[in-house]
């Protein structure tokens, strides 16, 4: 990412795979790589992206062909945004490779360090089971679940619908869509999109309720972006397998995993060393932390701890340790 800038380029710096199809006048025509927690290739495939360059070519000969349209910001409309001059991330510049991954943290950090940071700016890029709709891999105009109740829902969208616009963006991708509910404020308000319903065109209001954007730990825990949020519990480790999980007597469905390290280093140490001094020791093994055991991965506990503990209470934690269960309690750092 070193001398990209992060305004005309933007895209979900924490995807895997990430693509934009631009004009040179820095007009995006379409963004492709989209995730969400069931796994990074929820909406990658050779299909899809076939299809998108193909349609995109059709889409990038009309508008050149089109005298005075006009594209997007030039440099002399305003200053280009580089990662490097962010103070927060030149502090930590650590050599020529800049991963997408860092953005994120950088401008976190930055706002931090400004007094300009609010917690509505953690929930970026949504997919769209953010506002209950889920769409095709293949075909990713095409919805495919709509859940009950849902924003999406009551809006009125179905399944069969097919996406063609979203505010002002021409849709083709899942990350077409996650482009858009970004750029929307995370209060109540609207945004029209128009579908393809049989072959009738009509339009509807997606409605937001305030707060929408608001994603549960399961639905954010698959972000590198979480790592730097806190509190943090300060330690970590892996899954058990099932072989391991037998071993102990523990059911196959439980989540358990081995605590291998403790953050005992750098500006986070504070949280190892709480850990550390409330018992927790290497090779226990987690198995809850306030009743919670209902994990889907160690990410899961990672980003329900940042998520939702609060500064200054407690947290019990249950573990296994030489077959016997214990409970200890943490304090909540800031």
């Amino acid at each position: 990412m070193r001398g990209v800038d992060l305004v005309r380029t933007s895209f979900d710096f924490d995807l895997t795979f990430a693509a934009l199809l631009m004009h040179p006048d820095g007009k995006v025509y379409h963004r492709y790589g989209a995730r969400d927690e069931r796994g990074a290739d929820t909406w990658l495939g050779m299909a899809s992206w076939e299809s998108l360059l193909r349609s995109t070519l059709e889409e990038h000969e009309a508008y050149a062909n089109s005298p005075g349209l006009p594209g997007v910001a030039t440099s002399e409309d305003r200053k280009p945004l580089v990662l490097e001059e962010v103070p927060a991330f030149a502090k930590r510049d650590k050599g020529a490779c800049i991963h997408c991954h860092s953005v994120f943290p950088a401008l976190y950090e930055q706002a931090l360090a400004t007094d300009s940071w609010s917690n509505d700016q953690r929930w970026v890029y949504p997919a769209p089971g953010r506002v209950g709709m889920d769409l095709d891999t293949n075909d990713q105009t095409l919805v495919s679940a709509v859940a009950p109740a849902s924003v999406a829902a009551r809006s009125g969208f179905r399944v069969g619908d097919r996406l063609i616009r979203a505010g002002d963006q021409d849709l083709a991708t899942v990350s077409d869509l996650s482009q858009v509910l970004h750029d929307l404020s995370a209060q109540a308000g609207a945004v029209e999109v128009e579908i393809e319903r049989g072959a009738v065109k009509r339009k509807l209001a997606l409605e937001l309720p305030r707060g929408w954007k608001r994603a549960p730990p399961l639905e954010y825990s698959w972000r590198a972006f979480k790592w730097g949020f806190k509190p943090a519990p300060g330690f970590g480790g892996p899954a058990l397998d099932a072989g391991e999980k037998r071993i102990l007597g523990l059911p196959e469905e439980q989540f358990a995993f081995r605590l291998t390290y403790f953050v005992t280093w750098g500006e986070n140490r504070r949280y190892g060393l709480q850990a550390r001094g409330a018992g927790l020791r290497e090779k226990d093994i987690f198995l809850s932390a306030d009743g919670m055991g209902d994990f889907a991965s160690v990410d899961h506990f990672h980003a329900w701890w940042r998520l939702t503990r609060e500064i200054g209470k407690s947290v019990e934690v249950e573990i296994l340790r030489r077959g016997v269960r214990q409970s200890l309690k943490l304090e909540v750092l800031p």
